[in-house]
């Protein structure tokens, strides 16, 4: 009985040596690493999974899904893979439109228009219609609203526009400089309303202008406006070259941001030479806000005439609504509503339905402008 029970025993401890021995090679095969640590690393004769593992560690940094650890019965650690995804990730990547920094852009493009009736010895100038406009070429265009060069009263245009500009941002408050002179290059003939808004505002809003020549020293309309004539080191931010007054110069402008789609919410940033509570627009002046819908106005379900909630005062028209992620233009401010519906928004033309008006009105391709 004694041998019987003792071989028995025998025999458990050698299948249990046995399964022991088997249970480390397997282990020793397929692991290195048998602690708890997450960190465990994997050695499998099979190279290729250190490749694959590397692979899936970049997949879980992009997709946020973290490479898992579950412990089999032996208590070692392993690595589940996750599921390779063919799905692309997408990013909205916003392409800045200069390497400029937003104070040097705006402060070299953004300008002050005063239009009127300047008479031929330069004693009178009348019929002053103040606003903003935006340079937007190197040879100095100037874009801005119909409403500025254009009286509606006289049904005529004003003979005489002038660029003023003060510096941005204005720390010290001072008071604009006259820089040029410049002449109309078209506009829309015919005014069209929008039979969505009250019938005292049209959306046709948009002129062209182009810087034609400094002051002369002996001009006079400094002393008509009130302001001084720009010295000639103030010119070294509007142009990009140091050229007589016989050569022709190469103007700073605003780049048009020619990607951007808008959609409601998005933020957006409105410059102009607005108004203070003193009722003087001396400086220009920024607001910030967002998206707050569109006007269609020909019903082609396109993003056409922008609202935007924020407080832009009078003196902003022909103002710019820039993108603040790419720093580009991407709408020209017409007008502020004040009555007109509920809310206050100031309502720019957006850049596509602007570009298509100025081709329909004057064959002018806004988009072959800065390229």
């Amino acid at each position: 009985m004694t041998f019987k029970l003792f071989k028995f025993v025998s025999l458990i401890v050698a299948v249990a040596i046995a399964i022991s021995f088997i249970f480390v090679v397997f282990n020793r095969l397929i692991f290195v690493n048998s602690n708890d640590s997450p960190d465990a690393k994997i050695s499998v004769k099979n190279n290729n999974l250190d490749s694959i593992l590397k692979e899936s560690k970049k997949i879980s940094t992009t997709t946020n899904d973290s490479v898992k650890t579950v412990k089999p019965e032996n208590g070692s650690n392993f690595y589940i893979l996750p599921p390779i995804k063919s799905k692309v990730i997408k990013t909205d990547i916003v392409n800045e439109v200069s390497s400029k920094s937003f104070e040097e852009l705006i402060n070299s493009s953004v300008i002050q228009l005063y239009c009127g009736n300047l008479n031929l010895d330069e004693t009178t100038f009348s019929d002053i219609s103040r606003g903003t406009g935006i340079i937007i070429s190197e040879s100095g265009k100037v874009l801005t609203n119909r409403h500025v060069i254009y009286d509606d009263n006289a049904k005529k245009i004003k003979n005489n526009c002038f660029i003023l500009k003060s510096p941005f941002p204005n720390v010290e408050s001072r008071k604009p400089k006259i820089y040029y002179a410049a002449e109309i290059i078209n506009y829309p003939l015919t005014e069209k309303f929008s039979d969505f808004f009250s019938k005292d505002k049209y959306y046709n809003d948009f002129a062209i202008l182009k810087i034609i020549k400094k002051p002369e020293t002996n001009s006079k309309i400094n002393l008509l406006l009130g302001f001084d004539l720009a010295a000639p080191e103030d010119y070294l931010i509007i142009e990009n070259n140091n050229l007589s007054d016989n050569e022709a110069r190469i103007f700073n402008f605003l780049p048009i941001d020619w990607d951007y789609q808008p959609k409601d919410g998005d933020i957006m940033i409105t410059l102009g030479y607005g108004v203070d509570a003193s009722r003087l627009a001396n400086q220009i002046t920024s607001t910030i806000g967002k998206i707050a819908g569109n006007i269609n106005i020909n019903k082609k379900l396109e993003p056409q005439i922008l609202l935007i909630e924020s407080n832009a005062t009078s003196g902003f028209s022909g103002g710019a609504l820039i993108n603040p992620q790419s720093k580009g233009l991407v709408g020209l401010i017409s007008w502020i509503t004040a009555g007109d519906i509920t809310g206050k928004y100031t309502v720019a033309i957006f850049r596509d339905f602007l570009r298509s008006l100025m081709l329909a009105d004057f064959n002018f391709d806004l988009k072959l402008l800065q390229n």
